[in-house]
């Protein structure tokens, strides 16, 4: 009496798919499949049959696609033609993805173009067994997760690109926050890529992003990373364009005023000291106190001078800087107010109540 063939899997543990070695199959072998597998009887190509974890002993009955195939005898024992293939179902869940070339996105909030890379893993598993066999592995003897990752790779990485390249500005988000809503960004390409996968029986057990970030040798991106730092340095002294500007001009006109003794340079220095000194008092106060709450002063953009708030012209260089209404010197056509009594550029005496009181 011959043994009973035993039909299991015997292959390595990291393989996916391995077909098992002998084509001749009897009716009364035993079939033993192991937890997370499932074997399917394959002939002249057609997948038949598919039995899932557990032990079987082949007959007519539990081979019903199989036997019509090649008439198998009811209750005979001779050899039948078939392949069988055991599939491990066990999650992947260490597969790496990543960016092959930084995606060039316009940052919604800074308006540049940035070179992001992006950069994760996800976990796969064989949901549908049959489709599997037919759409990757063939007549494959053995398919790992090395003959896998590689096939999905280009599939998978071009549905990240899109998506990427089309969320973040849909939603208005900056790349520097992206890495603030890793889970959120993670669920909205997870549902694009995993229709890459179910095509071929295969199903998405997880997907995350581990990283979002620009390269930062990158010229556009050292630009903006310079404009936020100076941007914050002007917040935390609560320093604006105009103060900024005033101070840039008393710094050239203490480099460039030489010519008159130093004494251009000392009011230079006493007004460039007045301005920080402004600055720094303005940025120790405490928020919602009067004087923290007050509008800066205002200086001369040509010489930094400080400046009144209805000033036309500077009263220590005398040139213009607004257009207001309001009266004039009838000397030099500086800007008055209406209870100055002498000009405060040339000291002409003013007229007054429509009479001329500025007669000598």
């Amino acid at each position: 009496m011959s043994l009973m063939q035993v039909i299991k899997f015997d292959g390595p543990a990291h393989v996916l798919v391995w077909k098992y070695p002998k084509e001749d199959i009897s009716l009364g072998s035993q079939l033993v499949v192991g937890p997370s597998q499932e074997a399917v009887f394959v002939e002249r190509g057609e997948i038949c049959d598919v039995f899932s974890s557990g032990t079987y002993t082949l007959e007519t009955d539990n081979l019903p696609l199989l036997g019509k195939m090649v008439n198998l005898p009811f209750g005979g024992r001779s050899p039948f033609p078939a392949e069988v293939f055991f599939v491990n179902r066990l999650n992947i869940l260490d597969i790496k993805w990543g960016t092959p070339v930084p995606i060039q996105i316009k940052d919604p909030v800074y308006q540049v173009i940035i070179p992001l890379r992006a950069f994760g893993q996800y976990g796969v598993e064989v949901e549908d067994s049959a489709l599997f066999l037919r759409r990757l592995v063939g007549n494959t003897h053995t398919y790992t997760t090395d003959d896998l990752v590689p096939y999905f790779r280009g599939l998978v990485g071009s549905r990240i690109t899109d998506e990427l390249a089309s969320c973040l500005p849909e939603s208005g988000m900056s790349f520097l926050e992206a890495n603030a809503h890793i889970s959120e960004l993670s669920q909205r390409i997870a549902r694009q890529v995993e229709p890459v996968f179910s095509g071929y029986g295969v199903k998405l057990v997880n997907f995350c992003i581990n990283s979002i970030n620009a390269p930062e040798n990158d010229p556009s991106v050292q630009q903006l990373r310079a404009v936020l730092n100076k941007k914050y340095e002007m917040e935390a002294l609560q320093y604006n364009y105009q103060q900024g500007r005033t101070y840039d001009i008393l710094e050239q006109s203490a480099v460039h005023s030489g010519g008159d003794g130093g004494a251009a340079g000392v009011y230079v220095g006493a007004a460039l000291g007045g301005v920080m000194s402004d600055l720094v008092r303005q940025s120790m106060q405490p928020k919602g106190t009067p004087e923290a709450d007050t509008e800066p002063p205002h200086f001369c953009r040509h010489c930094g001078g400080r400046l009144r708030e209805d000033a036309v012209f500077c009263p220590q260089c005398g040139r213009r800087v607004a257009e207001a209404p309001g009266p004039r010197c009838p000397a030099c056509g500086a800007a008055c107010r209406d209870e100055d009594q002498f000009c405060a550029r040339c000291g002409q005496r003013l007229l007054q109540g429509g009479q001329d009181a500025g007669k000598r």
